[in-house]
Formats: structure tokens, sequence, C-alpha cells
């Protein structure tokens, strides 16, 4: 079994930083076929039942309730990508969706798609999504996933 990379780590760290900051919800990073690398809900933070529990033994939810998976969300920016890329438009910066209370920002780095996610009910927006953007491709662990992914895509 392969030992896990180094970066991995790294950047679920940072995603579950800016998450409990609260400034967006859930991050996912996927290759262009719509692949989950990797998801980051944040880490969850124990409630006053769930540490009682714990202390008995009941060992708590680990917050799984509150964690929804937007494999769909990911596979409609890819989608969306894929449809652009077959027409000869170029591809955006960025893709921006809204579903329900949901808001959405993609972005395509050669291989691998960001995809950030946040609720308004949070108070999260398009806007803030966006300018968390450049901040967050710049990050070192970042460089290093999108090296790994394009690795694979070479064999």
């Amino acid at each position: 079994m392969e030992e896990p990379s180094t970066a991995q780590p790294l950047i679920l760290q940072y995603y579950n930083r800016l998450i409990n900051m609260r400034l967006l919800s859930q991050v996912v990073v996927s290759d262009k076929q719509g692949k989950t690398i990797l998801c980051c809900f944040g880490e969850p933070q124990p409630s006053r039942s769930d540490a009682d529990s714990e202390l008995s033994g009941g060992g708590g939810n680990d917050g799984e309730e509150d964690m929804p998976i937007e494999s769909n969300v990911v596979l409609s920016g890819v989608s969306t990508f894929q449809m652009l890329d077959q027409l000869h438009l170029g591809a955006p910066k960025y893709i921006s969706a809204q579903y329900r209370d949901t808001v959405v920002v993609q972005t395509m780095d050669d291989t691998v798609m960001l995809t950030l996610i946040g609720h308004r009910s949070q108070g999260h927006f398009v806007g803030g999504l966006l300018a968390l953007l450049p901040q967050m491709k710049s990050n070192r662990a970042y460089e290093d996933l999108i090296n790994q992914v394009k690795a694979c895509f070479a064999y």
C-alpha cells in the first residue's frame, strides 16, 4: 500500500482551518473527470452532548450528519468545463452557481478542479468565495497536489 503524500495532510489542514474560520463550508478537489481527490468539511467541533457521550463511551456521531457530499455539484462543474472546451470557447477563470441556499465557485487548473462551496444562510456569497481563490491557489501544498495529479496523468 502506498504511503500518503505529504501534500494532502498539509492541504487538508489548510482547508479545514478556512472552513473552521467559517469562510466557506466545503472544499472539493477533483480531477477533470470529476473523481474526488480530496474533500474537506472542516474538523467537527464537538458539542456538549458529543463530549458527554464520548466520556461515557458513546463515541458521538463524528459530525457525519453535517457533512453532505456535493458530488452532483462537482460533476456539473466538470461537464460545464468539458462542454466549453469541446465548443472551443476557451476555459473561463471560474464558474459560479447557486443551488437554493448553496453557492458554488469552481475553477480548473490543468488537471485539477477546485470547488468552493458556501451557504448563503451562513453568510457566504460568490464574491467572498472568489476572494479566497488567489490565496488558496498560491498555497504551496496546492501546487504540490497539482503536480502530483499531473504526474498521474502523464503515464
